[in-house]
C-alpha cells in the first residue's frame, strides 16, 4: 500500500502533537519536522475538517488533539488526508461487465476489507510509543 506526502506528514505532525504538553503551534511543528509550513497548513485543514484537531485561539494558543491518541486510528488519519484508492471495479461495478463472474473481484474485496481492519487497529497512540521509545533510547 502507497501512503501519500499528506498522509506520512500528517502522521509525523500528529506524533508531535501527542507528544506534547499542551497546544503546539504549526510554526514548531514545522521546525521539528522540518515540514514546509504551508504544506503543513493545508494538512490541517483535512485533519481539522474531520475532527482530528482543533485549534486554540488565545494568547498561548496552537493546535490539540481532538481525542485520544488511542481513539485516533491511522484509517481516519488517512481518511482525513484523502483517502485510499480501491480498485474501480469495487467502487463501481456497473464499471466491469465480468462483475458477476469475477473471482478476482471477491478476493480484491476481501483483500480491500482486510487492510481496512488492519488501519482501524493501528491508532496514533501506537505511533507515540513508538516515537518515545526511540527519544528514550537517545537520552
Amino acid at each position: 500500500m502507497l501512503l501519500t506526502t499528506r498522509v506520512r506528514y500528517g502522521v509525523r505532525a500528529l506524533i508531535e502533537m501527542g507528544i506534547a504538553d499542551g497546544p503546539v503551534l504549526l510554526k514548531q511543528i514545522s521546525e521539528k519536522q522540518n515540514l514546509s509550513l504551508k504544506y503543513l497548513d493545508h494538512i490541517f485543514t483535512g485533519l481539522k475538517a474531520k475532527g482530528i484537531i482543533r485549534k486554540i485561539k488565545a494568547k498561548k494558543g496552537g493546535y490539540l488533539l481532538s481525542k485520544n491518541p488511542k481513539d485516533i486510528t491511522l484509517y481516519d488519519i488517512i481518511d482525513a488526508l484523502g483517502g485510499f484508492e480501491k480498485i474501480e471495479c469495487l467502487l463501481d461495478s456497473s464499471l466491469c461487465p465480468r462483475v458477476d463472474g469475477c473471482g478476482a473481484r471477491i478476493i480484491w474485496n476481501r483483500l480491500n476489507d482486510k487492510i481496512i481492519d488492519v488501519l482501524k487497529s493501528i491508532t496514533l497512540e501506537d505511533f507515540i510509543k513508538e516515537q518515545k521509545k526511540l527519544r528514550d533510547k537517545k537520552i
